[in-house]
């Protein structure tokens, strides 16, 4: 699915430009293509108090409504058996097929409010800038926060904070933007490396530790 997904992605991104370089472009933007720019009415402001958006609270809304979803009811309860094991799943007589449709259209869904944040509370109108790449961040957060929608949301500060710091490590270490990517790939490397050997080697294992003992 995540393969799938991420070629469809390719498609949305093609037509979403298909619509804003043509029939939903706005006369006045010459050299930036884009849509007729939201009034103020219809913007969404920041949080009372502080610098940042309500696409804070939704997001951690999401994160909480996903976790209930997924552990407090039997939808959950048969997307994590499927998940697990698709061939135990139909032997249980789980539609696996429908599951696995309904929990993407979801994703999607919460990918498309993502969008419609950004264009709300950071863009005003939609142009070739929303493909930023936040795709491939998303599955990084979601593989590192172990699939638990509640993890997510520390994981999304740490690399959120990560991605921030570009800038300030251009100014101040006087080096190149892509050195973000690079601690991102490095982040996610270790884990794979955890992942890979635990359980396989005495010093990634503290079960042998005790029973070497």
């Amino acid at each position: 699915e995540t393969i799938s997904s991420l070629l469809m992605a390719y498609i949305a991104i093609a037509l979403m430009n298909h619509l804003v370089e043509g029939p939903l472009r706005d006369p006045a933007s010459l050299n930036k293509p884009s849509t007729e720019p939201l009034v103020d009415a219809y913007r969404i402001g920041n949080i009372p108090g502080m610098d940042v958006h309500w696409g804070l609270i939704v997001g951690i809304l999401a994160c909480v409504l996903s976790w209930l979803l997924i552990e407090k009811t039997r939808w959950g309860f048969a997307a994590r058996i499927a998940g697990g094991n698709v061939r135990a799943a139909q032997v249980q007589g789980l539609a696996v097929g429908p599951l696995i449709v309904g929990f993407t259209g979801l994703a999607g869904g919460f990918a498309g409010l993502a969008g419609m944040l950004e264009v709300g509370a950071v863009q005003g109108s939609a142009n070739a800038s929303l493909a930023a790449g936040y795709g491939y961040t998303g599955i990084l957060v979601a593989f590192l926060a172990r699939h638990n929608p509640l993890a997510i949301i520390p994981v999304a500060f740490l690399l959120g904070g990560i991605g921030a710091s570009g800038g300030l490590i251009q100014r101040r270490m006087d080096l190149p933007d892509a050195t973000v990517l690079v601690l991102q790939g490095m982040l996610f490397v270790v884990i794979l490396f955890s992942e890979t050997f635990y359980g396989r080697f005495k010093i990634f294992n503290p079960d042998l530790w005790k029973r070497g003992s």
